[in-house]
């Protein structure tokens, strides 16, 4: 198989989707995004939740590459769990600006790609458990102070920006996001006395 022709592919499918949605697109359709025959497409893709899992896949991959440079940055830990979670926490459909379409993607990602994002978010979870690791060694985190394991804290802090990326306004994000890391470094500093 031809890497280039794969990748022309999902990169036409990825624009197919991401201006009709999963429903609305057939391989017909992705066929003329991507400039090759049906023929051609089903050589590399049998169906069409197959190409869709593709583009999800391609997605995850590059954000988990993103985030290797952060582990080797050696940065302060809230730093390095703020670049991370950047890396990660934006959508893959957040430049589609068709609500419906939006919706449809996402909805669509949950039924036929939920174990590539679950995939994701084990290994958004290691990568966190590692610079938490870290700053723990580093006495710039207290786990024992918040009472959490390294991949309790992981799972809390993906959660919590999960949330804030699911219901905020889009303006809002990355304020909020900030402040929220904020609290969490705050609470787990060793140096910053508990309230009594």
């Amino acid at each position: 198989m031809n890497k280039n022709t794969q990748q022309q592919i999902l990169d036409g499918a990825k624009k197919c989707f991401f201006q009709h949605g999963y429903k609305a697109s057939n391989m017909s359709l992705i066929s003329q995004y991507a400039g090759f025959s049906r023929v051609t497409l089903h050589k590399y893709f049998k169906n069409k939740d197959l190409v869709f899992r593709a583009v999800c896949h391609e997605y995850q991959a590059r954000c988990h590459e993103a985030c290797l440079p952060i582990l080797d940055a050696q940065l302060n830990c809230w730093e390095g769990i703020a670049q991370s979670l950047g890396a990660w926490s934006k959508s893959i459909f957040e430049s589609v600006s068709d609500r419906l379409v939006y919706k449809d993607l996402h909805y669509y990602a949950q039924q036929v790609a939920e174990d590539i994002f679950l995939d994701a978010h084990l290994k958004l979870e290691s990568v966190l458990c590692q610079i938490i690791n870290q700053g723990e060694k580093n006495g710039e985190l207290d786990l024992q102070k918040l009472q959490l394991s390294n991949i309790q804290l992981a799972k809390i802090l993906i959660a919590t920006i999960n949330g804030i990326n699911s219901n905020m306004a889009p303006e809002l994000i990355k304020l909020t996001t900030k402040q929220a890391l904020n609290i969490f470094r705050l609470a787990g500093d060793p140096n910053h006395l508990n309230a009594s």
